[in-house]
């Protein structure tokens, strides 16, 4: 059994050193590493600069940078960005603060729900092993401060419903996790259910606790959207809830990065075990599922996995105290995790740790992209183009700085592509820059519809293809070849 503990022990440390290693590299590198992250790097740099955060501006006025998340995290790197410069360091810096600090709120579940030290340095470690965990938790993305939030909304409930409370404390953490991001709600739901289906409790109790959290939730709704002039509403709904974009192909493919990965399905699994066999642990169980199915009903992109990863991290560290009175199932827990994680380290973490660690470098081929650009196109001259990181490393303005949300809003009519088109046909843009040959866009396929319709017909006539690059290395989301388009009248 000790030599069992100390192997899984020395797995979970080598899991922080690889999180600090990606965490460390990523915070030094000066560039986009995650693509999207320009475009909330810029809507924080703009709404700095004097432009509000939710103005209908952002949908008629160059340049087209959209805050389309609720403000916490706008907020938290814009008072970091004080004291580093802009740039992408203030939001990384926001994002791996929240994500170490979601560690802790873990293992400080943990802790209390056991006793034991063990199991708070199990959940922490676990939580921070995970890939989506070490690939979004890095970035300049704003969903790390949101599930720190809920982590203590769900540490405070618990706290109570062990003193037979009704947790009403955990509320403003859950508010403050949907200010971070309009669909951080996971835990507030799982709450509701476990409060509802309590027989001592029942759904009178769910109704009073979601009218006492959900109504702070819908009056800051109400207020944004009428101080916005309806901007909010524009950014937050229209800009995110798309049927186009979220369709069964598109949920299924991202689901199976997280569920392909042996070590989430072995810790989900083993986290439901803790669930069923110890019945005292189900409100977590009920975590765990809430969030899973809320995962799936949403588009199963990686940062919607990490409230039933932040659940399966605290059950797996619980499941092994619990199991000590078991010594044959605790041997058999520990031996199959150990297991499970060491492929994951040596398989799974392996791609990533190659993309953060060692190819964020001055040599890359995605900054060879950039070179590329910058040598193309004269200064000065506004650029279209879909990787809106390239053009902030070519150091060339952005117009549109986050394509695939003004897709969004093209589908759900709040946004015209129109816009555009007047300058495209005025040669305006000194190049456009797709990540597709002009033939292959289509008025149908939802990421290119920012230059749908008449901006696409504008460009077949006023452009035409002066280059292409393929950027050699492989980068998650990124797509490799870039096709510059300039006016037919450019030398």
């Amino acid at each position: 059994m000790a030599v069992l503990r100390l192997a899984f022990a020395t797995l979970l440390a080598l899991s922080l050193a690889a999180f600090a290693a990606i965490a460390g590299r990523t915070l030094l590198y000066p560039h986009e590493v995650v693509v999207s992250e320009g475009a909330v790097r810029l809507a924080t740099e703009t709404w700095a600069h004097g432009r509000d955060l939710w103005a209908p501006d952002r949908l008629t006025d160059a340049p087209f940078a959209i805050a389309h998340y609720t403000p916490l995290y706008y907020l938290f790197t814009r008072a970091v960005q004080t004291v580093t410069g802009e740039g992408f360091l203030a939001g990384r810096l926001v994002s791996v603060l929240f994500t170490v600090l979601t560690a802790c709120a873990a293992g400080w579940i943990a802790r209390r729900e056991t006793g034991r030290t063990w199991a708070g340095f199990i959940a922490g470690s676990v939580w921070l092993s995970f890939y989506a965990v070490a690939f979004w938790g890095t970035a300049h993305r704003v969903d790390a401060p949101g599930i720190f939030f809920e982590a203590v909304g769900i540490g405070t409930y618990l706290a109570a419903r062990r003193a037979g409370r009704d947790g009403y404390g955990a509320i403003p953490w859950f508010v403050a996790a949907w200010c971070v991001k309009q669909v951080m709600f996971v835990g507030l739901v799982a709450v509701l259910l476990d409060v509802a289906l309590d027989r001592n409790r029942g759904p009178l109790r769910a109704a009073r606790y979601a009218a006492l959290a959900w109504g702070p939730i819908l009056a800051l709704f109400g207020l944004w959207t009428w101080w916005s002039d309806g901007g909010f509403w524009s950014a937050t709904v229209l800009g995110t809830v798309s049927k186009d974009a979220d369709t069964p192909w598109v949920v299924v493919s991202n689901a199976e990065r997280f569920f392909g990965s042996p070590w989430s399905l072995a810790t989900f699994l083993a986290g439901i075990a803790a669930a069923v066999f110890f019945p005292r642990r189900n409100f977590l169980g009920v975590y765990l599922l809430t969030g899973i199915v809320l995962a799936i009903v949403t588009d199963a992109n990686f940062p919607r996995f990490f409230p039933p990863a932040l659940a399966a991290a605290i059950l797996v560290a619980i499941l092994l105290v619990d199991l000590e009175a078991h010594p044959k199932a605790n041997e058999f827990a520990l031996a199959s995790l150990s297991l499970v994680l060491f492929a994951h380290l040596g398989w799974e973490m392996r791609p990533l740790f190659r993309e953060r660690a060692l190819n964020l470098t001055p040599s890359n081929t995605r900054l060879d992209a950039a070179a590329w650009l910058r040598a193309k196109v004269p200064e000065g001259r506004p650029v279209l183009a879909q990787d809106v990181g390239m053009l902030l490393s070519a150091e060339r303005p952005v117009t549109v700085a986050d394509p695939l949300v003004y897709s969004i809003l093209v589908g759900n009519g709040a946004w015209d592509p129109e816009v555009l088109a007047k300058g495209i046909r005025e040669g305006a843009y000194g190049a456009v820059v797709l990540n597709r040959p002009l033939e292959e866009l289509n008025d149908r396929e939802w990421t290119t519809l920012w230059i749908s319709g008449p901006a696409r017909r504008a460009l077949a006539e006023r452009y035409r293809l002066l280059d292409t690059f393929t950027i050699g290395q492989s980068w998650v989301f990124l797509e490799p070849t870039r096709y510059l388009y300039v006016p037919k009248e450019a030398p």
